[in-house]
This record gives C-alpha cells, structure tokens and sequence, in this order.
C-alpha cells in the first residue's frame, strides 16, 4: 500500500510536469517537427544520462512500445499546431478507453462495470470535441490528437508489461522519434530565434524526460489503467495554462466534452477507492 501510494505521488508530480508543454509549444516560433526532434533529443540525452549503459531488447512487445512512443510524440505536436490545446490534450487522453480494453487482454488486469461506464463517458466527451471544431482545419488535429490517444495507451501497456525493459522503451522511442525529425527539423534555420531552440530543449528534459522516468518508474507499482488515470490532471492544467498565458479559450462543447472525459476517468477511480475501503 505504502510503495502504490508513493507511486501515485511520483504520478502527479509527473503530470505537473507533462501540463507545461502546450503552453511553451505555442509560444516558440519553430516547426513541429523541429519542436518533437529537439525535445527528444534532450529527453534521450536524460534517459541515457540516468540508464548508464542502456540494453537493447528485441521482443514483440518492445518494438511495439518503441514505435507507438514515436508516433505519439509527432502526432501529439502536429495536434497541438492544427487545434486548440485544450482539444489536443483532452483528446490524447482518451488513452485510459484502450489501456481498459489492452490491459484485458496482454497484462491480465479485469475490466469491472465501472470501467464500461467510464469508458461509454469518456467516449461521449470525446464526440464533442468534434462537434465544437467546425473547420476542416481544425478536424484534422483532433483526428491527430484522437490517434495519439491510441498511442499513449499502448505505450503505457507496454511500459507495464516490459518492466525490466521499460526505461530502454522510453528511450529508443525519444531516438527514433528524433531520427525521424532530424532530416526536417533544420529547415528555415536561419529564420529562427536560438532563444526558440533553448526553450524546446530544456522543454524536453523537464516535461519529457525526467516525467518520463517518474512514470516509467511508478508503472513498477500500480496498474496500467491506475496510472494513466491518475495522470489525467495533466488535460486540466494544460489548457489552463495556455489560456492564462496566452489568452486561448477552450470552445463551449470542447469544455463540456472535458467535463466528461475527466468525469469518466476520474469517477472510476474514486468509486473503485471506495469499494477498496468496504472489502
């Protein structure tokens, strides 16, 4: 008990971390791939500072998390840029709805009647958010956002399952992901303040590596939809900030979809803390 409350703490402080980056994507002047290689760079330059002397492991379930890793990485950052943050975000974590379903059937983790109706909620928020985005503009960033939701889940099955392999997953995600960037990210360089660069770069050590190894570590003591849950205070304060900072306001039907999407997650939890106390 004392080691899963503990981990629940290293969760949030990782959320609280994760929450500044939409705010800081939309402030800089670079391109979003030049934003997700940097930040990947230096969230791999963390990874290997703190692993030493990294593994590679070659297993199906390892490349899998690899790979979804990188794609959510670039479909998270092309969101953020063609919808509002508060879309995006709300949107990428729709991850619990697969981390359910996902959970089930590789890490063995049952699926109770709380975690259908949260499921059926969060879906219902996550229409309205299409709703609420009118322009064909906008369309595409939630489809984006709605895949990296996908993305995030699998990664977080894959980090639980791979317990001795999590922290590499991370890592070889952040360089494939800057692999991809790196023949792109350079173009108009010149065009570019090197203010823009030094932000995305220490961007990517605080609120990409270092949450990154508070979560890969505290997915050691809880279950896979337990800590994507508890993480979900990241989709409140990021478009909070965005909008203190830089006076974007979230759409009517995107804050009601929010609304449900929270609702959905976070009343799971609760009601199953609940039943916990009575056994």
């Amino acid at each position: 008990m004392k080691s899963a409350t503990s981990a629940n703490i290293i969760l949030i402080i990782a959320a609280l971390m994760w929450s500044v980056g939409g705010l800081f994507i939309k402030l800089v002047d670079l391109s979003p791939v030049a934003i997700t290689g940097t930040r990947s760079i230096a969230a791999a330059l963390v990874f290997l500072i703190y692993l030493k002397k990294p593994q590679l492991y070659l297993n199906r379930y390892f490349i899998i998390g690899v790979i979804s890793y990188a794609a959510m990485m670039l479909l998270y950052v092309f969101s953020i840029r063609l919808t509002t943050a508060a879309n995006a975000i709300f949107l990428e974590f729709t991850a619990p709805i697969y981390v359910v379903i996902l959970g089930y059937y590789i890490l063995n983790e049952r699926i109770t009647i709380f975690d259908i109706l949260s499921m059926f909620v969060i879906f219902s928020g996550m229409t309205l958010f299409f709703i609420d985005e009118l322009s064909f503009y906008g369309f595409w960033g939630n489809i984006m956002a709605a895949v990296a939701g996908v993305c995030l889940g699998v990664v977080t099955i894959m980090i639980r399952k791979e317990k001795e392999s999590a922290f590499q997953i991370v890592l070889m995600g952040n360089i494939l992901t800057a692999l991809v960037c790196i023949p792109f990210m350079f173009a108009g360089l010149q065009e570019t303040a090197s203010t823009d660069w030094f932000i995305i770069f220490v961007l990517g050590i605080v609120q990409l590596g270092i949450p990154y190894i508070l979560y890969t570590k505290a997915l050691r003591q809880v279950q896979a939809l337990d800590a994507i849950l508890v993480s979900m205070i990241e989709p409140i304060l990021n478009p909070f900030w965005v909008y203190i900072f830089v006076g974007e306001k979230m759409g009517e039907w995107a804050l009601v979809g929010g609304v449900l999407v929270l609702s959905g997650s976070i009343g799971r939890a609760i009601i199953k803390i609940r039943l916990r106390q009575t056994e």
